[in-house]
């Protein structure tokens, strides 16, 4: 596959040889995300029988120039998909070409082909029939979001007609009018020779579809999408749909065979515009006023990145910024936050490269499944410091990482053992150190996270319906109150071996997150463990470094921060906006060329030193305290 850019719109060309050739429409926002590891397989798997499939980014999604909240998003999302026809078409030679669409990739898709008309085929999977529907469907999932633990902290948006939200993706009132105005009945009456559809969401309509497609002599199957719900989970636990795409390989090939049969030849044309213009499709592109990206493989083609920088650079020397994977979410981040603050930072002068280690996103191996042990692996921090290293070849003088949950884990481990690295900023860290938890099929064989942290049960223990629902038998306290007994328990654990420790110098527990911090501090890596207020990390922290990580004040380049309003995957827009300027704040006030002569001797600011030099010079005076802040507002 090689990455391809058309008139702003960033994709893939899987190549292959056969006659037949298919345009991939991905759903919206966060669907994009938890299927963007399927949707690549499915692409992979039809190019392996000789079907070239081009994937792609809509106008102001994924890393396509753009964003969703300029007007005329509907329109110029039907009009990609035609620009991406155009292309698949000169790139490939192919005779005939069949639109693949999920969820709202499916209703573009439909639309899009009875305007080029000669479409050949459209795959139409779990349509979005309708925009009422598909509108309150974004909401119920928002309010689901707002109801767990990991957003407990965060603002909720305002209940506006302005735009819906859903898992930090937003779909503005234009497109929300025109969405809610399609009748694909009327639209796209007769969109290709040939349909097929999967689906089990809303059988009625998509019967009742398929009955005025068969009226108008188009051929349709029908067939169901029982894996739909499985597909459609979080990135990390979303399942490859192989009965469907097996269906979907069939029939296309079955298609073929008939057109070959039959002597039918495509004949598709554009009305609406002329083909893009395909001119360095696979070099550096503008992607706003001023900020340029070159799409970028590493480790000989095995990782691939985004090399994102201000256009008018001049002689790269300061240090950029490091972007690695939320999870198992590809290089463009929950909420397009990777993408975003990407190019946030090119307009300040600041490059960056935003990667995807490896079996993740776009790079190599590409995996039907994915394990959180694969997420921890070591084999990722070796990634990272091959993408930190690949900085400092193009002229930087190293490479300052962001990374959040497991890319905090990864991006801690690469600190420790990575020159290249001079600063990180690792939010919502959950784990220090791991050992491998999950079986021979890759689920887990503990409770990741039975539990939320401490602050959040103390929190919700203040809240009366929480109370009456013990009462009323819905729900047990007693669990509840063990795991919040035995956390205490090992809170108190670990600051009688921090007394030990200061009074005898004998070290109890924790040594080996001690050892890696250690390690990071020896190579003077600027690091900071920034923390919504009541993440689940916060638990971790504090079992090992003290309340609020009070024994970090023993390294010189390490210090944990709290986030008021900040989720743990940084969905809601406050916390994106947090995490955006801590990190940029971080970066100007240690990495500034015009105050750091050196980033590798950079230091913690004066005022901050002599702040920490208070601190635990009357850290005796609060140690009763502590005990009592427990209870508090961290």
């Amino acid at each position: 596959m090689r990455p391809v850019v058309f008139d702003g719109q960033f994709g893939w060309l899987h190549p292959a040889s056969g006659p037949d050739g298919v345009v991939l429409c991905y759903p919206f926002g966060y669907d994009a995300l938890c299927t963007y590891r399927g949707m690549r397989r499915l692409a992979e798997r039809l190019a392996a029988r000789g079907v070239p499939v081009l994937r792609f980014d809509y106008p102001g999604t994924g890393d396509s120039a753009g964003e969703a909240s300029e007007p005329g998003r509907w329109r110029a999302w039907i009009d990609s998909i035609r620009q991406a026809v155009a292309l698949l078409r000169e790139s490939s030679g192919v005779e005939r070409v069949t639109l693949c669409g999920l969820r709202l990739g499916g209703t573009l898709a439909a639309l899009a082909a009875q305007e080029l008309g000669g479409v050949d085929g459209l795959v139409l999977l779990a349509p979005v029939l309708s925009g009422k529907n598909y509108q309150r469907e974004l909401r119920a999932h928002y309010r689901q979001w707002l109801s767990i633990p990991a957003a407990m902290d965060c603002v909720p948006e305002p209940d506006t007609d302005a735009f819906v939200e859903a898992y930090g993706f937003r779909l503005y009132q234009d497109t929300l009018e025109s969405l809610r105005a399609v009748d694909l009945t009327r639209d796209a009456p007769r969109p290709a020779g040939r349909v097929l559809m999967l689906d089990s969401l809303d059988p009625a309509r998509v019967d009742a579809l398929a009955a005025h497609y068969r009226e108008q002599g188009v051929d349709v199957e029908r067939q169901p999408f029982d894996e739909y719900s499985r597909f459609m989970m979080e990135s990390l636990d979303s399942e490859i749909p192989q009965s469907a795409f097996q269906s979907i390989e069939n029939w296309l090939v079955d298609g073929a065979a008939h057109a070959i049969a039959s002597g039918r030849a495509g004949t598709i044309s554009d009305t609406h515009g002329s083909a893009p213009h395909t001119s360095n499709r696979e070099t550096t592109h503008v992607v706003e006023s001023g900020v340029v990206e070159t799409p970028i493989w590493l480790d000989g083609g095995r990782l691939f990145g985004i090399y994102c920088r201000p256009e008018a650079h001049g002689a790269v020397t300061a240090p950029a910024a490091l972007l690695l994977n939320t999870g198992a979410v590809s290089r463009i981040g929950n909420a397009r936050l990777g993408v975003r603050f990407a190019r946030r930072l090119a307009r300040q002068g600041i490059a960056s490269l935003r990667v995807d280690l490896g079996g993740l996103g776009d790079s190599m191996p590409s995996l039907d499944a994915l394990s959180l042990d694969a997420l921890y692996a070591q084999s990722g921090v070796g990634d990272a410091a091959c993408a930190a290293r690949w900085l400092t070849a193009q002229g930087h003088r190293g490479a300052v990482l962001l990374g959040i949950c497991a890319g905090a884990y990864v991006g801690l481990h690469a600190a420790a053992r990575e020159p290249a690295v001079l600063g990180a900023v690792l939010v919502n860290l959950q784990k220090f150190t791991w050992q491998n938890i999950c079986d021979a099929h890759g689920k887990p064989t503990v409770a990741v996270a039975a539990f939320g942290s401490t602050r959040s049960y103390l929190r919700s223990m203040c809240e009366p319906r929480k109370w009456l629902r013990v009462l009323k038998g819905q729900t047990g306290g007693w669990p509840v109150a063990r795991e919040l007994a035995g956390r205490f328990a090992a809170r108190f654990g670990a600051t009688l071996a921090d007394r030990i420790e200061r009074i005898c110098g004998i070290e109890l527990g924790a040594q080996e997150e001690r050892s890696l911090l250690a390690a990071v501090d020896a190579h003077g890596v600027e690091t900071r463990l920034l923390f919504g207020v009541l993440d689940e990390g916060v638990e971790e922290l504090e079992r090992h470094f003290g309340v609020r990580g009070a024994r970090l004040q023993r390294f010189r380049h390490i210090r944990a921060a709290f986030c008021e309003h900040t989720d743990h995957a940084i969905l809601s827009a406050s916390a994106q906006e947090n995490v955006m300027s801590y990190f940029e704040a971080f970066y100007r006030d240690t990495f500034n060329e015009r105050r750091v002569p050196d980033a590798v001797t950079a230091r913690e600011p004066l005022a901050r030193r002599a702040g920490g030099r208070r601190a635990r010079a009357t850290q005796w005076l609060v140690k009763r305290a502590r005990a009592f802040r427990l209870f508090g507002q961290a």
